[in-house]
């Protein structure tokens, strides 16, 4: 599935707020942002910098960039802008390197021009990089990849319910969450053609109750990784291995249920492909076994000869280790394949490709505490 614009700037920006970064300037074509420390690790590619601040507990300065969703749209003012060079026109910097009265003569100068100053969290003058958000780009990628890996576990809490329940006359009491675990599952049915569905299931660690589509019931609801105030969870009568075990039961019995028809027809092709195979290369394997057999009564008989050979220096045992790897090296590179390892590592490829199967992936996991039913 290919995004939109408006889908890439839905994501950029949830991402963005996610990760506590501070917009500087927000508009339908770009954002300008501060990034947090955590999104600064992630997407700029400074490992040595942080490596730095990480050894010296240095206060990390992060990097701001611009995120374009349209640049056809991007204003005049704002066109590409070289991280090397000046921008055209625009004279040196007084003292520079390229003034014949400027201070140091440098290299990086004399060759490349001005390097603008660096656009950290300190300020300054230098122009904020920005790059073009679109679906396949670098940065998308790279946001998308943090996404996973960082979201892939989450605990929330639903917020709304307890900000928006009646209040009684009596004391404030407690209100009462139980734990759910939601596991969002990808399965494939793969052969020559894939096909995948996205589940998503939940599971009340309270009562082991199970339910479908639990995340679209999810994006319903105001949810929040915070505790909300005057709430308390309902001890967990079952732990997260026994729920994963009964969410996979639940998820075998409605694969049980599905048309198997797509994997009747890749059995059927992969019986026709094996079928083309066999018909090409058993009369090669016939004719390999039988001029191996004639190579074998032609060949005369060998009669052991005792040598005496003169007494030789020790070999070291790196020595042996090295001769190995060489004989191996000879021995691979020399040799071809023969017809039958030929023929079956192509049965493998044929069967690998054609033969029906069903995958199942984990895209991710949470813990969700929801009301409680009996509060």
């Amino acid at each position: 599935m290919v995004m939109n614009t408006e889908q890439i700037e839905h994501f950029v920006m949830r991402y963005l707020e996610s990760m506590e970064c501070q917009v500087m300037e927000k508009t339908p074509v770009y954002v300008t942002v501060k990034l947090s420390e955590q999104a600064d690790r992630a997407l700029t590619n400074r490992p040595y910098y942080w490596g730095f601040v990480d050894r010296t507990g240095a206060e990390p300065e992060t990097m701001r960039f611009t995120f374009v969703f349209d640049p056809a749209k991007l204003p005049p003012e704002r066109g590409p802008v070289s991280y090397v060079t000046a921008p055209a026109g625009q004279p040196p910097a007084a003292g520079s390197a390229n003034q014949p009265d400027g201070g140091q003569d440098s290299i990086m100068g004399r060759y490349f021009g001005v390097a603008p100053a660096f656009t950290g969290g300190g300020g300054g003058i230098g122009r904020i990089p920005r790059e073009n958000v679109h679906y396949g780009s670098p940065r998308l990628e790279s946001m998308m990849r943090a996404a996973a890996e960082q979201g892939r576990f989450i605990a929330l809490f639903d917020q709304g319910y307890a900000e928006h329940r009646p209040i009684s006359r009596g004391p404030k009491r407690s209100l009462a969450y139980e734990p759910w675990l939601m596991l969002n599952l990808k399965v494939e049915f793969a052969c020559d053609l894939k096909r995948e569905e996205i589940h998503s299931l939940g599971i009340s660690l309270y009562n082991g109750a199970i339910q479908e589509g639990f995340m679209e019931q999810l994006q319903q609801r105001d949810m929040s990784p915070k505790l909300p105030n005057h709430v308390h969870t309902v001890p967990s009568r079952f732990t997260v291995d026994q729920g994963i075990l009964l969410i996979e039961d639940h998820l075998n019995e409605l694969l049980k249920d599905i048309d198997l028809t797509w994997a009747i027809e890749a059995s059927e092709r992969l019986e026709e492909e094996l079928d083309l195979l066999d018909a090409y290369y058993i009369p090669l394997l016939k004719q390999e076994q039988e001029a191996a057999r004639a190579a074998q009564e032609a060949a005369p008989a060998v009669v052991p000869t005792i040598i005496n050979k003169p007494p030789s220096l020790p070999i070291l045992p790196e020595d042996k280790e090295q001769m190995k790897e060489n004989e191996q090296e000879q021995t691979e590179s020399s040799v071809p394949m023969s017809i039958q390892e030929q023929y079956n590592m192509r049965r493998k490829e044929l069967e690998w490709q054609f033969e029906p199967r069903i995958e199942i992936h984990l895209i991710n996991a949470a813990l969700v505490h929801l009301p409680h039913e009996q509060s």
